[in-house]
């Protein structure tokens, strides 16, 4: 910049004005080139923070996807013995001769899971809303990526609200169960009474055979049976097909 002041001071003193002129233009250019470089690479710095960043919620995502899809295959292969289970109950009402030869055990071991495992997940998504409050989502450029994790949270909606539909008939056949049956007897016959809860058997077990009788539990079986299908059939492979997708595309951004 001296350089310039002293030209400038000649050019000046020699009142040569026009090159003096060019000499202050050229000294505009350098700054405002100057000043375009700092903000080319301050945006190129902030562009690769940025992608730093979403990388990196990324991975943490895919992280939590696939601890989801373990606990979801361990929870459907319960789900798949529960309705086992409600299937040879239910196929019990249809024939006279099952219900009187069954003895208390086998029908306490089909009553079991049915009364007593619940279908409810806590899937993580710590990492998912943390991405989504930084709007960090619209940076995405693969648009089958985007579009998938915008939706994300109306699939998880969906199984959460048919996993609830399942517990609720849970709800049912416990509170069936509480006021028609023994579920002690259930809990004496496959000896978790004394193994499990620690207490004494009863003196006298109470048979709860006389439920293959009831329209009333047939019906709650069915409709359980129906909702725990529609869970096992439908929303869980779907989910899982979408989980799946999702960590491909994820892995995919990742490698570029």
């Amino acid at each position: 910049m001296k350089i310039f002041r002293k030209i400038r001071f000649k050019t000046l003193t020699k009142s040569n004005f026009g090159k003096y002129l060019l000499y202050a233009t050229g000294e505009i250019i350098l700054v405002v080139i100057g000043i375009l470089i700092a903000l080319y690479l301050n945006n190129q710095k902030d562009i690769s923070d940025r992608y730093e960043r979403q990388r990196n919620h990324l991975s943490l995502i895919k992280e939590e996807l696939s601890n989801n899809l373990l606990i979801i295959e361990e929870t459907d292969e319960a789900l798949a013995n529960i309705i086992d289970n409600i299937k040879d109950i239910l196929n019990l009402y249809s024939s006279i001769e099952s219900k009187e030869s069954i003895d208390e055990t086998e029908l306490s071991e089909l009553l079991f899971l049915p009364l007593t495992r619940g279908i409810e997940i806590n899937y993580e998504k710590g990492a998912f809303d943390e991405f989504t409050a930084s709007s960090s989502l619209k940076d995405i450029k693969n648009d089958s990526l985007r579009s998938l994790l915008r939706s994300w949270n109306r699939k998880l909606e969906t199984v959460r609200h048919q996993e609830n539909v399942v517990y609720q008939s849970l709800d049912k056949s416990n509170n069936y169960f509480e006021t028609n049956a023994s579920l002690k007897s259930v809990f004496d016959n496959i000896n978790l009474s004394e193994t499990f809860l620690e207490i004494n058997n009863s003196p006298i077990i109470k048979s709860n055979k006389h439920i293959l009788y009831s329209n009333q539990f047939e019906n709650i079986l069915l409709h359980y049976l129906g909702v725990a299908t529609q869970l096992h059939k439908s929303n869980y492979p779907d989910f899982k097909g979408d989980i799946e997708l999702l960590i491909r595309l994820i892995d995919s951004e990742l490698k570029q």
